[in-house]
């Protein structure tokens, strides 16, 4: 439970910031997926913004939080581009 609330901690802190221009780029693409009928398209399109604002925008937080380790950033890396690969896959699939 201490382990859960050190991390909690950690997060509650944290203030992230947004660029207002990349906001608006981010819903008019995923307004115009939405609209065309491209909702796995718009759906890849979010998932990218979030992972591009989540941790390239603010790798230094993750940096400072992780303590340097390399592991944990290339353990979060791998995962954010394994997810990034599979919403390409399932862009181009016909049916499911």
């Amino acid at each position: 439970m201490e382990n859960i609330n050190s991390i909690l901690g950690n997060f509650g802190g944290a203030a992230f910031s947004i660029p207002l221009g990349q906001m608006v780029l981010a819903f008019g693409l995923c307004l115009m997926c939405l609209l065309w009928g491209r909702h796995k398209w718009g759906l890849l399109v979010s998932y990218f913004f979030i992972f591009y604002w989540g941790f390239i925008a603010n790798r230094l937080y993750w940096v400072d939080l992780l303590g340097g380790s390399t592991f944990g950033l290339f353990f979060f890396v791998f995962c954010g581009l394994g997810l990034i690969l599979m919403g390409v896959l399932s862009v181009f699939q016909e049916t499911h």
